[in-house]
Parts: structure tokens; sequence; C-alpha cells
């Protein structure tokens, strides 16, 4: 049997519409090795098909999947790991309507490991949806969905009500690395928060205008109220805003803030500055000095700035150690290069936000011939196996 017979024996074996004599030849080619019982167990497990559902749902498959086709192209066959997670794809495709986007890249971690890191890397996870709501400064709440902040926000507001409180009390919402959250404010703005960011926030907005702070990075789609402009603190700058749609990636370890505007239109300004404003337009992105503070504009793709949002990394002609400075704050993990010329390599390509770590050392083999050695939480970059 080939591949589509098999992932169409799986199809129907999940939707109960399967005969005797096709169970019967599901299990010879079970038996015939441990790699496709494998797959076998985790096509018919529910938990895991879910999780990869969700995963694809929140994933834009488009660029990923060209790029997977070019590699697939250039080379002269498939071998039979691959071709069997192909036909894990298409079960996929045919009983939960996944896209067809992981299949080789499942595959690469399977075969002989060519670094330590094939081995290990089970160990560092991507991150979760996961924040910590510090409510009067401090009662800490985890937060492990968007539910279960709205049902606390409604308890609030019930709570201010009984008790008749015209105050606009704070609150923070702060994310770990290898955390990230969406929230939506009590004006309808909604805001998605990346991994190591602190949001503070009011419950309730003042009648003259809706302010809060970040420190990180967040994407913000803002309701649009003419009469209550939106204002975002981040670091030295304030963006103001009527209704619009922007990322703002502004961490305290870093010099410079990057604010992209996506949709509609934003004004920037300096807090301690002269009083002059930067006004964008979509596509620019304004990058903002904390110590000098002056502020440059260029146009860049809103895409590949936005992409974490989308359940992507996308990097365009970035270092090994912007990359990884952006992916240990995700998968959580320690770092460090073999030299400077490893850490100055500049590679271009996209990575899914919900891959295995092994995946992710798999990618930048085939990509830039990088190698990733794990030992314990540290990850050593090198060129050499």
């Amino acid at each position: 049997m080939n591949y589509e017979e098999i992932a169409l024996l799986i199809g129907r074996l999940l939707t109960d519409t399967i005969s005797d004599e096709d169970i019967e030849k599901l299990n010879i080619w079970r038996r015939q090795n441990d790699f496709n019982e494998t797959v076998f167990q985790h096509l018919t497990d529910k938990e895991w098909l879910t999780r990869e559902h969700i995963r694809r749902k929140l994933t834009n498959s488009e660029r990923p999947l060209t790029e997977m086709k070019h590699r697939i192209e250039g080379e002269r066959k498939l071998n039979g790991h691959r071709r069997w997670y192909w036909a894990a794809a298409i079960a996929l495709l045919i009983c939960g309507g996944a896209t067809l986007l992981y299949g080789p890249l499942f595959e690469t971690h399977k075969q002989q490991p060519t670094t330590i890191a094939h081995e290990t890397a089970s160990e560092i996870r991507p991150g979760t949806t996961v924040a910590i709501l510090t409510q009067d400064g401090k009662k800490r709440i985890k937060l492990t969905d968007e539910a279960s902040f709205e049902r606390l926000s409604i308890q609030r507001k019930q709570d201010q009500q009984k008790t008749d409180s015209k105050s606009l009390a704070f609150n923070n919402l702060s994310t770990p690395r290898g955390g990230e959250f969406k929230i939506t404010l009590e004006d309808g703005t909604e805001v998605w928060l990346n991994a190591e960011t602190t949001l503070r926030y009011p419950e309730c907005f003042g009648t003259d205008e809706r302010r809060v702070e970040v420190s990180g990075e967040a994407y913000f789609k803002v309701a649009k109220e003419q009469d209550r402009p939106f204002c975002v603190v981040c670091g030295g700058q304030e963006v103001l805003v009527h209704g619009t749609e922007f990322n703002v990636n502004g961490y305290n370890d870093e010099s410079d803030i990057y604010t992209t505007l996506v949709n509609g239109s934003i004004s920037l300004h300096s807090i301690k500055g002269n009083g002059s404003e930067l006004i964008l337009t979509p596509g620019l992105q304004a990058v903002f000095n904390r110590s000098s503070e002056s502020a440059r504009v260029g146009r860049v793709n809103t895409y590949v700035m936005t992409s974490w949002r989308n359940g992507m990394f996308v990097f365009e002609n970035q270092s090994m150690e912007q990359i990884m400075h952006t992916l240990s704050r995700w998968y959580n993990f320690e770092y460090e290069f073999s030299s400077q010329s490893v850490a100055k390599t500049v590679l271009m390509g996209s990575i899914p936000r919900y891959s295995s770590f092994a995946e992710v050392v798999d990618i930048f083999h085939k990509l830039g011939g990088i190698h990733l050695k794990q030992v314990n939480n540290k990850v050593i970059i090198t060129t050499q196996k």
C-alpha cells in the first residue's frame, strides 16, 4: 500500500467508516515496524489531534508551505519516513481540516541524530498561554486562558458596583519567559502579549482618555472612540491612537523601541521631548532610541514584524544573535555562540511558533548549516557538528 492508502484508512478509522478488511490491512502495516505504530498512535490520539488542529489554526501556513515545497523539489526522492509523515499530514486533512504543513519537518528529527541537541531537545519546549494578573499591587492570580481573565473582570466589576467605587484601579498583567496571553480591555480593545511582557492598565478607563503602559512586546487592536484617544506608554515614548492596529516592541534590556503600524494612523512623541510628533501611516515603523530620545522611520514588511501573533517566527536578514535572542524568550533557554562569526551569521526563513525544539534544531541545520547543541538548559550554537 502507498501512503495515500494508509492515510485514507486512518481517516476511515477515525470517522468510524472502516471495514473489517481495511482494519486488517491497517494492522499489517502497523506491525511492519515501530515507526508505523508510532504514527498510528499519534493519529488516533484525540488529544494530540486537538493540539495539532489548534496549533495549525493559529499558524499562517502559506509561507512555510511554500518554503517546504522548495526544499522537497530539490530532493530526488522521499525516503520511507518522510513518506509516512506526508501520510500523517494527509490524514489530518481528512479528519480535521488541518493544513498540509509540517510533514517533512516532523520527519527530520526522526533520522539519525547529527548533534546532541537531537537527543535532548525534548527538555526545551515552546511557550504556552499563561500570565500572572496582579490586582491592587498585591493579589497575584495565575491565568491560563482568556476565559479565566474575562470571568475575573466580570467579578471585579460586580464587586465595584456593590461598593459604588469610582476609583481607577490599575492592574498588571505579565507573561513569563515561554508565555503569551491575549486580553480584551473594558472598551473592547484587544491586546496580545508576547513572552516576558507586562501590561499595566486600568480596570475602567476614564472619560478623557484610555491610557496603558507596556514593557516587552504587544500587539494592539484598538477599539475606535473619537472622544477618548488611546495612549500606549512604552519606555520613553508615547503612542497616541484613535482606533487602529499596531505592534510595539520595547523590552527593557534593549536600547530601541520598535513601533510598527499595520492599519489606521498613530502619532508618537518622546515624553521628555520638545513636543514634536511623528505620524505613521500603514507599513511604516518608528525606531525610538531610549538614550538619545531620537527616532527614525522606515518602511517594513508588517507581516514579518507581527508574525509572532499569527503563530510564526519570520526572520528576514537577521543575525543569529537576533534570532536566538527572540527564540530564547519563547522557548525559555540560555545560549552562547562558539564564535562571533556564528553570532553574526545572517539567515532568512520562518519557524512555526509551536514547533518542538528538535524541529527548530533541524530547520537551522537544513537552512543555514547551523548546529545547536544542547547541554542541560543551555544551547551552544556552532557551525561544527
